[in-house]
C-alpha cells in the first residue's frame, strides 16, 4: 500500500529486474503484473491501500501507538518489509529483532489479531526463529512477518506484553469491538466503512495493488488494468477488502470471483487453473518472487 510510484516498487523494480516477475508456486510458475495505483492500476486514496492499527472505539492506546509510529521514517518501514520479503524468499536469510525483548510488561496484555497467512505481513511458522512469536490460540505455531515485528515494538514501547492470535479476517473487526483482542495488526486499511466499526492508528505502511497470475496465462503480458479487464477473464480477490471493492468498481468486463477466504485459498486455486489471477498487494507477490 504505498503511493504512486513508492519505494516499494523502486525495490520491486530492482529485486526483480522487470514488470512480470516470476514468482515460486511448485510445478506452476507464478508471475505478477505490477500495476501502478492511481495511473495503470487501480484508482485508490492512501486510506484504501494504507495499513494502520485497528482499535476499539475510544482506545487510550491510539495516542500512544501514533507516538511510536510516527518515529518510522519511509526508508524504515520499507527497509523492514524489504528484510521479512528475503526471510520468506531468500534461503538462509536471517532477522534480528529492533526491540528490547526484556522490556518491562507492567502495563498488561496487547493482544493482537490477524490471520498468519499473509506473507509477508503475516505468516506462520513451525519455530521462534528470526523474532517469531508465538500464536497463543494454535499450540506449537508461531508467526512472523512485517506485522509481527511492527506488533512487537509497539508492544516494547508501551511496555506490554504481546500475544498474538490467528483469527479469520471477517471476525477480526467484531473480535476488537467486543474486546476479545486489544488490536488489530494485519495489514488491514482504515477505509471509511471500517471506521465506523472501529478506530484505527496512523498508518504504518502503504502499498500498491498488483495481480499475481501464471506463466502463459492470457493476462501474463498486460500492463495496465484495462488489458485484464475482458471477458473470459476470472480474477479474484478476498472478500471484506478493500482488494474486493476496487475489483468490482473498477472492472466490467472480467468475472470477479469472490469465494475464496484467503490468499492460500486464491493462490491453490490459480495453481490449479480455476482463476486468471488474484489482486495482491505488491510485497505479497515479492515475497513468492524466486
Amino acid at each position: 500500500m504505498k503511493r504512486f510510484l513508492t519505494a516499494v516498487l523502486s525495490v520491486m523494480i530492482m529485486f526483480c529486474g522487470c514488470i512480470l516477475t516470476a514468482c515460486g508456486g511448485g510445478e506452476v510458475n507464478l508471475t505478477y503484473v505490477a500495476l501502478v495505483n492511481n495511473s495503470t492500476g487501480f484508482t485508490a486514496t492512501d486510506a484504501d491501500t494504507g495499513i494502520a492499527i485497528g482499535l476499539q472505539k475510544g482506545s487510550a492506546l491510539k495516542a500512544q501507538m501514533n507516538e511510536y509510529l510516527g518515529t518510522l521514517s519511509a526508508d524504515y518501514k520499507n527497509g523492514l518489509m524489504q528484510k521479512m520479503v528475503e526471510l520468506k524468499n531468500k534461503e538462509g536469510a536471517t532477522y534480528t529483532i529492533e526491540y528490547n525483548a526484556d522490556h518491562s510488561t507492567s502495563n498488561g496484555t496487547l493482544k493482537v489479531g490477524m490471520e498468519c497467512a499473509y506473507d509477508p505481513f503475516n505468516w506462520t511458522q513451525n519455530d521462534a526463529s528470526n523474532g517469531a512469536v508465538a500464536i497463543a490460540n494454535v499450540a506449537g505455531k508461531y508467526a512472523n512477518g512485517y506485522d509481527v515485528q511492527i506488533a512487537a515494538q509497539v508492544a516494547a514501547y508501551l511496555e506490554m506484553k504481546l500475544e498474538i492470535y490467528q483469527y479469520e479476517w471477517d471476525a477480526l473487526v467484531p473480535a476488537v469491538q467486543a474486546g476479545t483482542l486489544t488490536a488489530i495488526i494485519a495489514g488491514m486499511s482504515p477505509t471509511e466503512e471500517r471506521l465506523q466499526e472501529i478506530d484505527f492508528t496512523v498508518t504504518y505502511y502503504q502499498s500498491n495493488l498488483v495481480i499475481i497470475t501464471r506463466e502463459g496465462n492470457q493476462i501474463a503480458t498486460a500492463k495496465t488494468l484495462a488489458e485484464i479487464d475482458k471477458k473470459g477473464v476470472k480474477i479474484a480477490a478476498q472478500p471484506g477488502t478493500f482488494h474486493l471493492d476496487a475489483l468490482k468498481a473498477q472492472t466490467s468486463n472480467l468475472t470477479v470471483v469472490e469465494t475464496y477466504e484467503d490468499f492460500v485459498d486464491m493462490k491453490m486455486a490459480l495453481e490449479a487453473g480455476t482463476i486468471d489471477g488474484y489482486v495482491a498487494e505488491a510485497p505479497t507477490a515479492m515475497a513468492f518472487c524466486i
